[in-house]
């Protein structure tokens, strides 16, 4: 499973919104995610995609502010959040 399904999957699931809602153009705040709830949504990514995300991605989660930025950061390397 790629990461961009993951991360949408597990939104839908740990959220509770419609598939629907969950865009690239998404804002983190507005599908309800805080601190605790990324944490949440990782791990289910996690489980969900069989790897393992480094604690940078939480922290980068942070600093994002759409589920496209969210999604372009685990393609892009899965570690480092952005600058």
């Amino acid at each position: 499973m790629n990461l961009d399904v993951a991360l949408r999957e597990s939104i839908v699931r740990v959220c509770g919104v419609p598939a629907d809602q969950v865009t690239s153009a998404s804002t983190l705040a507005d599908l309800g995610i805080d601190s605790l709830t990324a944490a949440e949504i990782i791990t289910d990514v996690e489980i969900r995609a069989g790897i393992e995300l480094p604690m940078d991605v939480l922290r980068g989660l942070d600093q994002m502010r759409t589920v496209g930025e969210v999604v372009g950061h685990l393609q892009a390397g899965v570690g480092r959040p952005p600058v």
